[in-house]
C-alpha cells in the first residue's frame, strides 16, 4: 500500500479562467454561462408567506444587490457517513460555523485566512462580477394569513394533522400564483415562519420522521401543473436573527448561486477535467414511507455531466429483506439495474440532445454481479444495459463509494491528512481523502478528524482517474458557494432527493431536472 497526493481540480468559469475556489472564480470572472450564450441577466422571483415575511423578503433581496462584508467565521463542511448504503448527515442540516478563536491562530493570520474561507460578498447586480440581477413583480407575491398559521399552531390538533394543513395552506397559495402569475417566475421563495418550523420541522409518525420542508416540496410536486422551482427561505434567515449559523455574507453566496442555477439553463461553474461525453450516475436507496413491514426500498439514480446539468431517475419500489439475504445494505437484481440505467441513458438523450459514449455509475454499495448472487446480479445488468442502447464501445465504470474507519495521520501531528490523499490499496482499490488540509486556504476548516471514503472500481479507468472525478465532482454543489462537499454531487443530495420522493404518491412520475429538488 502507498499514499498519493491528488491535485485540487480546477473549475472553470467565464472567458476560460480556471480556478480551484468557486468564490474567487466568481469575483474575478463571473458565472461560465457568461461566455456561453445560456446566461440571463435577469432572475424574476415570487414570494409566498405572510405579508410581514413578504415586505422582509424584498427588503432582504434588496440588500443582496450591493456588497457585503463577510464576518470572522469559518465553515465547518458538512460531514457525512454512508450507512447501509443510505447517505447520513453526521452534523445538524444547516451549515455550521466556529470562531476564529476555535482555530488556534493568531488574530492577522486567521482574519486573512476566513477572508479566502468567507470572502466579500461583492453584490448581485447587472454591474458587478455577476451582470445578473433578482427582480420582484409585485402581483406575483402571494400572502398566506399569519392568523390562520396560529390558529392551526394552538389548535388540539396533532402534530401530524397540523403539519397537513400548514402544507395545504402553502400549496394552495402555490397553486394561486401558478395559475394568475403576470410574469413567469423563474424561482418561488416560500418563507416559513421560525414558531411553524421550531414546532413542526419534524415530527415523528410511526417509525419514521415527517420533514416538514421535504414533504412540502414534494406536495408542491404533485399537485403542480405548470412547475416551477422553490426556495424555502426560514423567517430567521431572512430576519437576520439566525443565532450561530452563516453570516450574511455568506448566505448571500449560497443563495445567489443556488438561484442562478434554478433558472434552468445557467451554469454558475463547470468541471475542466471531466469529459464532455462523459457522465456520472450516482444511483443511492432509501427506506420507502409507511411501509408496513420496513421491507421496501427505492432506488434515486442521479446523473451529471461536467456543466452539472443534473436529472434525477426513480427507479420501482422493491423488497429487501435482510433475513433472507442477510445482507443489510440494498442490492438491485440484473433487469432492475439494466432498466434503471436505460431509464437514465435514453432521459439524458431527451433532455440534453445527445447520447454520453461513457458511463460512471457511482453507488453507496459494492456491486454484486452474477457471480457473487444470480438473482441480485446488479453489475451485469449496468454494464448490458448501457452497452445495449450505447453500443459495445461504450465504456462503463461502476465505482462503489463507502464510508470508512481507516484514517490516516500526519507526521507532525499540528494538521490532519491533506484532502486529495489516496491510499492504494491495490490497482482498483484504495481510501480517498474528500475533506482535510486545504493547501490553498493552509488550514482544515472543520472540527471532526477526516473521514475517508473506501473507493472500488469495476471498469477499464483506473483508481487515479475515478479518484480525481470524484474530487472534481465533489465541487458541483450548486446548493452553496463551498470550496467542496465531502462527497461526489453524485451522493451528496441523495438522501435528500429520497427524502422528497417518498412522499410522492407511487403512481406521480417526479420531475427529472434535479434543480427541483434543490
Amino acid at each position: 500500500m502507498r499514499v498519493e497526493y491528488l491535485e485540487e481540480p480546477l473549475i472553470e468559469f467565464s472567458n476560460d479562467f480556471l480556478c480551484d475556489d468557486p468564490k474567487k472564480g466568481l469575483t474575478i470572472s463571473g458565472f461560465f454561462s457568461l461566455s456561453h450564450q445560456n446566461h440571463k441577466s435577469e432572475i424574476q422571483y415570487a414570494i409566498i408567506g405572510r405579508k410581514i415575511d413578504i415586505e422582509s423578503v424584498v427588503d432582504w433581496v434588496g440588500k443582496i444587490k450591493y456588497p457585503i462584508e463577510a464576518t470572522k467565521e469559518v465553515l465547518i463542511n458538512n460531514e457525512v457517513e454512508i450507512i447501509d448504503g443510505e447517505v447520513e448527515n453526521l452534523t445538524i442540516e444547516d451549515d455550521e460555523y466556529l470562531t476564529t478563536n476555535d482555530l488556534q491562530l493568531d488574530d492577522q493570520v486567521t482574519y486573512r485566512y476566513n477572508k479566502q474561507l468567507n470572502p466579500d460578498f461583492p453584490g448581485f447586480n447587472k454591474d458587478s462580477i455577476f451582470r445578473c440581477e433578482l427582480l420582484n413583480d409585485k402581483s406575483n407575491n402571494i400572502s398566506v394569513k399569519g392568523q390562520e398559521l396560529k390558529k392551526i399552531l394552538k389548535s388540539n390538533k396533532t402534530k401530524v394533522e397540523k403539519v397537513e394543513l400548514i402544507i395545504d395552506l402553502y400549496v394552495n397559495a402555490y397553486l394561486r400564483l401558478e395559475e394568475f402569475y403576470d410574469v413567469r417566475p423563474d424561482v418561488c421563495l416560500l418563507v416559513i415562519p421560525t414558531d411553524v418550523f421550531n414546532k413542526l420541522s419534524s415530527i415523528s409518525y410511526g417509525k419514521q420522521w415527517i420533514n416538514l420542508r421535504r414533504k412540502l416540496k414534494a406536495e408542491i410536486i404533485a399537485r403542480s401543473k405548470n412547475l416551477f422551482p422553490v426556495q424555502l427561505l426560514l423567517e430567521s434567515t431572512v430576519t437576520g436573527k439566525t443565532k450561530g449559523k452563516q453570516d450574511f455574507s455568506m448566505i448571500a453566496w449560497n443563495f445567489c448561486v443556488a438561484q442562478y442555477y434554478k433558472t434552468g439553463g445557467c451554469i454558475p461553474w463547470a468541471l475542466t477535467q471531466i469529459d464532455k461525453e462523459s457522465i456520472f450516475v450516482g444511483v443511492s436507496f432509501h427506506k420507502v414511507l409507511n411501509a408496513e413491514n420496513n421491507l421496501m426500498r427505492s432506488s434515486v439514480a442521479q446523473a451529471f455531466n461536467r456543466e452539472g446539468k443534473g436529472i434525477v431517475i426513480t427507479g420501482r419500489q422493491f423488497e429487501w429483506n435482510t433475513k433472507k439475504t442477510r445482507v443489510a445494505a440494498p442490492h438491485l437484481t440484473y433487469l432492475y439495474a439494466k432498466e434503471l440505467i436505460q431509464k437514465v441513458i435514453n432521459t439524458y438523450k431527451e433532455l440534453n440532445g445527445y447520447t454520453p459514449k461513457r458511463i460512471v455509475v457511482h453507488k453507496t454499495t459494492t456491486f454484486w454481479d452474477d457471480f457473487i448472487n444470480k438473482e441480485f446480479a446488479e453489475a451485469n445488468g449496468f454494464i448490458d444495459g448501457a452497452k445495449e442502447l450505447l453500443g459495445d464501445d461504450a465504456e462503463v465504470d461502476l465505482v462503489s463509494i463507502r464510508s470508512t474507519k481507516i484514517k490516516l495521520l500526519r507526521s507532525n501531528g499540528i494538521y490532519p491528512v491533506l484532502r486529495g490523499s489516496l491510499l492504494k490499496i491495490d490497482d482498483y482499490s484504495g481510501i480517498l481523502y474528500t475533506t482535510g488540509y486545504i493547501p490553498y486556504y493552509r488550514t482544515y476548516p472543520g472540527v471532526h478528524v477526516p473521514m475517508g471514503v473506501k473507493v472500488d472500481v469495476i471498469g477499464e479507468s483506473t483508481l487515479r482517474q475515478v479518484c480525481e472525478e470524484i474530487l472534481a465532482l465533489s465541487k458541483l454543489n450548486f446548493n452553496n458557494c463551498n470550496y467542496y462537499s465531502s462527497l461526489p454531487i453524485t451522493l451528496t443530495f441523495s438522501q435528500k432527493v429520497g427524502e422528497v420522493i417518498q412522499y410522492l404518491p407511487e403512481e406521480k412520475e417526479p420531475p427529472n431536472r434535479y434543480y427541483y429538488y434543490m
